[in-house]
């Protein structure tokens, strides 16, 4: 199925729904394995509620686009150089202080960006904005306080989040290279940029933390649908059986 994509706000939202769903995924291969059963269920539930984001954020775009195709084609139908998500989202959970610096440094992102959308000229988009607003923001303060909890503990906890921190910093500098699309759906680019780096640096010297340069990607933006070497073996597990089965019914 060839899945187009016409209008400026559907192609800037698919950008957040692809980015919810392939996080969300992440999060989900952390069941069972979270490091107490307190925080297996939180990374749970912080799963499901980016799975029920981009379900809505995919009806929205099928509305948008008039289109023939649903939520679940955009989701198991399209590869990965159809797929629009930040590459930070598709990094691996090598060890849990990977996930948490991980999921803070999209949650200061989302929080900046659906904090706009409320907003939004399109009243519904405007609904869900506010209402995912709620979601982010707890999953803002779990995040920020497991930094808290990792870069002040232990000198091992310290360690494994400062080398988780310099491993994904490389993926970050993309989402600020703004195009057109972002600039027509979004009130204020230069605020998210603003938002994120003082909020990112005052929560790494608060945790004993230290930001160090980094070589920025060679390869392509996520908006033209480059990747890392990661997504296409997740997506070759999360779409298997759609796709081995595309007539069943769930």
């Amino acid at each position: 199925m060839k899945i187009s994509i016409e209008k400026s706000e559907a192609r800037f939202l698919l950008r957040l729904a692809d980015t919810s769903t392939i996080l969300g995924q992440r999060l989900a291969e952390m069941c069972s394995r979270g490091p107490i059963l307190e925080e297996d269920i939180a990374l749970s539930n912080i799963s499901l509620d980016l799975f029920g984001r981009a379900e809505e954020l995919y009806k929205l775009i099928c509305t948008i686009e008039n289109a023939s195709y649903s939520p679940d084609d955009l989701v198991f139908r399209r590869n990965e150089r159809e797929y629009f998500n930040l590459k930070l989202v598709e990094q691996p959970n090598d060890d849990f202080a990977w996930v948490i610096a991980r999921q803070f440094m999209h949650d200061i992102y989302a929080k900046a960006v659906f904090s706009q959308l409320v907003n939004s000229k399109n009243s519904e988009l405007a609904g869900l904005a506010a209402k995912v607003l709620k979601e982010i923001k707890y999953s803002y303060i779990h995040s920020k306080d497991w930094m808290e909890r990792l870069g002040l503990g232990t000198e091992e906890s310290n360690t494994r989040l400062q080398r988780a921190v310099d491993h994904l910093m490389k993926y970050v500098e993309e989402i600020f290279m703004f195009d057109a699309v972002d600039q027509e759906n979004l009130a204020d680019c230069a605020l998210i940029h603003t938002t994120w780096e003082n909020d990112f640096n005052q929560t790494l010297a608060a945790c004993n933390l230290v930001r160090k340069p980094v070589m920025p990607l060679t390869m392509r933006d996520y908006r033209d649908g480059f990747h890392s070497e990661h997504l296409g073996t997740m997506l070759s597990v999360m779409q298997y059986l759609p796709r081995a089965y595309p007539d069943a019914k769930w």
